[in-house]
C-alpha cells in the first residue's frame, strides 16, 4: 500500500464510478513535457523522469495521459485516464429520463386531388365559353403541438476527444407545400411530409412579367413543382442536445434525444 508520501494517488472522473489516477514528479530544468494534445501517451510512453517517480502496477500501465498540472516547487502532476475501446467510448456509463412539454411539427401523412361533380366555367370572349374539372385537395395530416414528451439523457466519458460527429440523423426540418389549379390554391405551412408533386398542368405556363422575383431568372421549361421530402417525414426520435466538454483532462459527452409522443389521431380533410 502507497505510503502518505507517495506521488501516487487516485482522481475522481465524471463518472462517479470511475477514477483515474495522479503521479507528482520532480521535474528538472532538462526535462521535456509529454505533448499529449498531439499523440496518445500510455504510461509506458511517458518520459523516464515521469515513470521513475511510482512504481505502477500492471493493471494501471495502460492508462492514458489526460491532463498535467503544477503541483509544487518544481514538481508536475499528472493524470492519467483508463484507455478505452471505441464503442466504450460510445457506449453511456449512465442513462436517465426527463418528462416536459415539447413541440412536434405537423405532418403530412398523405395529400391527394379529386375532380369535383360541378366543372369550373368561364367566358374568355364574346361567345365562347371555357369548362375545366373543380379540383378538391384531400390529406390525412398528424396535428402539431406541444405535447408531454420524454427525454433521454446518455452520458458519455472518453479519455481523448472524440471524432468530429456528422448529423446523419433526421432533424424535424419543416417545409411549405404549396399548389395552384384553376380555382384552387393552398398550402401546408411548417409541416413534415414524404415529398410533394403537382403538375404543370395547372397553370398556361405563361410568366407575368415584373411579378415575384424579376431579378432572378424564370426557367420556361417547368415541367412539375416538386417539394423534396423533409429529413424527419414524421414523428421519430432525434437528438435535440449533443454536447462535449473537457473535464479536468476527461472528455464528457451529453446527449439529449427526444421521443416521439404516442398519438396515433389523424386529421383528415
Amino acid at each position: 500500500m502507497p505510503s502518505i508520501n507517495s506521488n501516487f494517488d487516485w482522481v475522481d472522473t465524471p463518472n462517479p464510478a470511475e477514477r483515474g489516477f495522479t503521479i507528482t514528479a520532480k521535474e528538472g530544468p532538462g526535462d521535456e513535457l509529454p505533448d499529449f494534445n498531439s499523440r496518445i501517451y500510455r504510461w509506458s510512453d511517458c518520459p523516464q523522469w515521469i515513470r521513475r517517480a511510482e512504481s505502477i502496477p500492471e493493471s494501471l500501465q495502460g492508462y492514458t495521459l489526460v491532463h498535467a498540472a503544477k503541483a509544487d516547487y518544481q514538481k508536475r502532476t499528472f493524470i492519467f485516464g483508463r484507455t478505452r475501446t471505441e464503442a466504450e467510448r460510445n457506449t453511456p456509463f449512465q442513462v436517465s429520463w426527463v418528462k416536459r412539454m415539447h413541440y412536434w411539427p405537423t405532418v403530412l401523412l398523405k395529400l391527394w386531388f379529386e375532380k369535383g361533380n360541378l366543372p369550373l366555367s368561364a367566358q374568355y370572349d364574346s361567345t365562347g365559353i371555357a369548362t375545366a374539372a373543380r379540383t378538391h385537395p384531400r390529406m390525412k395530416i398528424r396535428d402539431g403541438a406541444e405535447y408531454p414528451t420524454w427525454f433521454k439523457i446518455s452520458r458519455f466519458l472518453s479519455e481523448v476527444p472524440w471524432p468530429r460527429r456528422d448529423n446523419r440523423s433526421p432533424t424535424p426540418i419543416t417545409d411549405s407545400p404549396n399548389w395552384s389549379f384553376d380555382g384552387c390554391s393552398g398550402s401546408i405551412p411548417e409541416c413534415l411530409h414524404p415529398g410533394c408533386r403537382f403538375p404543370r398542368y395547372q397553370t398556361s405556363g405563361q410568366v407575368i412579367f415584373g411579378a415575384g422575383t424579376p431579378e432572378s431568372e424564370v426557367s420556361g421549361d417547368l415541367v412539375a413543382q416538386e417539394f423534396p421530402a423533409t429529413p424527419m417525414t414524421d414523428w421519430e426520435r432525434y437528438p435535440v442536445e449533443d454536447t462535449t466538454q473537457n473535464i479536468g483532462g476527461f472528455w464528457f459527452r451529453e446527449l439529449v434525444e427526444a421521443m416521439p409522443p404516442i398519438d396515433d389521431r389523424e386529421s383528415t380533410s
